[in-house]
């Protein structure tokens, strides 16, 4: 009788198995829940990479065509949208732009594009920052853009000496397209050439080089 009573108290084979599945599962599900949490917002951090870039991409181009019109005339996606804005643009206006106006136009731009599209939350505004290089015959548009994130378990890194946050950053340069402007400088430098006198240096001392190669066309023909 006493055996029989301890047969039917004694916990099953199976009853020990799913009692060490449920230790396991306790154990490996946090991990697990980690790792998945951890892919994820990875994937929302390249998002943001991407969107910063693109947002920031987008606006070098547009404003490399529309630099050298009134910043407040135009639309930086739709260009000239009237005659006034079209206007806008004057004869060797790269010597008289007002760049810091226009610096503070397209910053508010690129935060406004990329806060509307953003999923996550940055710490902070976006950084930008925009150089107008003036080469006379050519000008260069460069725009550097940061934003920071804070990583999850922020106190955690921040107690081991690190700053918990995530920094990206992107930059793009493009060529102000201005095919008017081009020609009058490029024409400009050419009347220098020739009313100061350096063509006729410049053919003088390149006759004998013009002459060497004449006579090698010459004998290949």
């Amino acid at each position: 009788m006493m055996r029989r009573i301890q047969e039917m108290t004694r916990p099953s084979v199976r009853e020990n198995q799913k009692g060490a599945m449920m230790v396991e599962y306790a154990i490996i599900f946090p991990f697990v829940i980690l790792c998945v949490c951890v892919i994820v917002y990875m994937g929302l951090i390249y998002y943001q990479q991407a969107l910063l870039q693109s947002v920031v991409s987008e606006n070098a181009q547009n404003w490399a065509l529309l630099w050298g019109y009134d910043a407040g005339r135009i639309h930086s996606a739709e260009g000239i949208v009237g005659r006034e804005a079209y206007e806008s643009e004057a004869l060797y206006w790269n010597l008289f732009t007002d760049v810091n106006k226009k610096n503070e136009y397209v910053r508010e731009t690129i935060e406004r594009q990329f806060l509307y599209r953003s999923i996550i939350k940055p710490v902070q505004d976006v950084k930008v920052d925009i150089a107008y290089r003036n080469y006379l015959v050519i000008q260069k548009l460069n725009i550097h853009a940061s934003v920071s994130y804070s990583l999850p378990a922020k106190g955690f890194f921040q107690s081991m000496g690190l700053s918990g946050e995530i920094s990206l950053k992107t930059c793009c340069e493009e060529t102000i397209q201005d095919p008017r402007e081009f020609i009058h400088n490029i024409d400009y430098l050419l009347q220098l050439y020739d009313e100061t006198g350096a063509r006729a240096w410049v053919e003088e001392k390149c006759e004998p080089l013009v002459k060497s190669l004449q006579k090698i066309k010459d004998y290949l023909n």
